[in-house]
């Protein structure tokens, strides 16, 4: 599952970094790219062209479930750099002779 430098954690989580949206108005789904999910973000639902503003501090908890996924998302990503970045910076094993 994790090469020895990190680097396949690192790929899936870029992979699926996608988050799944409801719309409170017409509640069909759609898809908008966690990277852009920040709280204060807006967009406009691609079925009905409600403007919706993702606020952490909204009642609603279809605006406030994706803003937490995405969050922990970013959070994810931003482990496994290090984790790679660590991994390639351990010193190599001496060959023993």
């Amino acid at each position: 599952m994790l090469n020895r430098a990190g680097y396949q954690v690192v790929l899936e989580i870029f992979v699926d970094d996608k988050i799944r949206c409801l719309c409170s108005k017409c509640r069909k789904t759609f898809m908008e790219k966690a990277a852009r999910m920040k709280n204060g973000y807006q967009m406009q639902c691609p079925h009905c062209m409600k403007l919706i503003t993702f606020d952490s501090g909204s009642e609603d908890p279809n605006i406030r479930r994706p803003l937490k996924a995405a969050r922990e998302i970013r959070l994810a990503a931003e482990t496994a750099i290090v984790m790679a970045r660590m991994a390639s910076q351990q010193p190599k094993r001496d060959p023993t002779y």
